[in-house]
């Protein structure tokens, strides 16, 4: 890639009601080790109204920035905002609740620098502190942590569910070539293995730098996780619904893998909330109501999880069953009928 008078390198940050993690973020794009003339920074403030965009236009940076206010429409039509508005060669995708430490956009850059059609997803590990909650320090901390071990291995061949995107870069032509992402993901989760599994089609190699930093500052309590979990089986669906054949690499596809008593307690719960809608909820608020009482147990996390992904992704496979359309039905969820 060439360099010019114009920025290399565009950031794309989407955001929704996260106003403090927005201005940690662009405080930390102030101390890289990159020319700040090299970047530019793109705040997409998707539909809030919690100062967000009042604060992106009177941040001072160094760096070119720009902030854009849409209509709420999700993740998905919050980077295509960005990505249309982008001058630089190379994007950069991150997350609102990143922090991205000194190197990490010259991280990136140097990735790309003798690659062709490549995507490099960047580190993200999450900051586990002594006030965090038990949620985040003995169950979603440890479990991404050790994932990003895992990718971090000279040996491990990336798989669609190792993808995210919320540390990640690709070339703005690349990115445009493949349509950018389906904005028919409007709620929680897979547009970004969607995405993957469009670019791995097109050719582009995906890969892991674990250079390119960004420490997360992870912050939903368990109801937060439980409504996106619900949602996250919800767009499973939507994302086998269009693309059939990544369905063996889902959780879709594992509902007969867990153990023959939780199959038939959980399929006693999805048929009972079929009846009392609020049974999810129930559910949810139990496990919360214990989480004090009982800390640090990821079963407990786990189990209910599990459950809430279920009820998203059934409650998405009888609206396509309605509209005739989609994804209907699978094989191992039609034994909880």
């Amino acid at each position: 890639m060439m360099m010019d008078s114009s920025p290399n390198i565009s950031i794309i940050i989407p955001t929704y009601r996260r106003r403090d993690s927005i201005a940690r973020c662009l405080r930390a794009l102030q101390q890289q080790t990159l020319p700040a003339e090299r970047y530019e920074v793109i705040v997409v403030v998707d539909g809030a109204e919690d100062g967000t965009r009042e604060l992106v236009a009177e941040f001072r940076a160094p760096y070119q920035l720009q902030g854009i206010w849409q209509p709420n429409g999700g993740r998905a039509a919050a980077i295509n905002q960005g990505l249309r508005a982008a001058s630089g060669m190379l994007l950069i995708l991150l997350d609102d609740d990143m922090e991205p430490a000194e190197g990490f956009v010259a991280a990136h850059w140097q990735a790309h620098r003798a690659a062709g059609r490549l995507g490099v997803m960047g580190a993200a590990p999450i900051i586990l502190t002594k006030a965090a909650p038990p949620l985040v320090t003995h169950y979603i901390g440890p479990k991404f942590n050790q994932h990003l071990e895992r990718l971090a291995r000279p040996d491990h061949s990336l798989v669609l569910r190792d993808f995210y995107s919320g540390n990640f870069s690709v070339q703005r032509a690349v990115l445009l070539e493949v349509g950018g992402f389906d904005e028919a993901f409007k709620v929680y989760g897979n547009e970004d293995l969607e995405l993957s599994y469009r670019l791995t089609r097109a050719g582009v190699r995906l890969a892991y730098c674990a250079e390119a930093l960004a420490f997360q500052h992870y912050t939903k309590d368990f109801c937060a996780l439980a409504r996106d979990t619900i949602a996250k089986g919800q767009t499973a669906v939507l994302l086998a619904s269009k693309h059939p054949e990544t369905l063996p690499e889902l959780q879709l596809s594992q509902y007969k893998g867990a153990s023959f008593p939780w199959r038939l307690l959980r399929g006693a719960m999805l048929r009972l909330a079929r009846h009392w809608p609020r049974v999810p909820l129930l559910v949810v608020a139990t496990a919360r109501a214990l989480e004090p009482l009982a800390p640090g147990r990821w079963l407990r996390y786990r189990l209910t999880l599990d459950y809430c992904y279920w009820v998203g992704a059934e409650a998405a496979l009888c609206e396509n069953r309605r509209a005739g359309q989609g994804l209907r039905s699978l094989a191992g969820l039609s034994q909880s009928r």
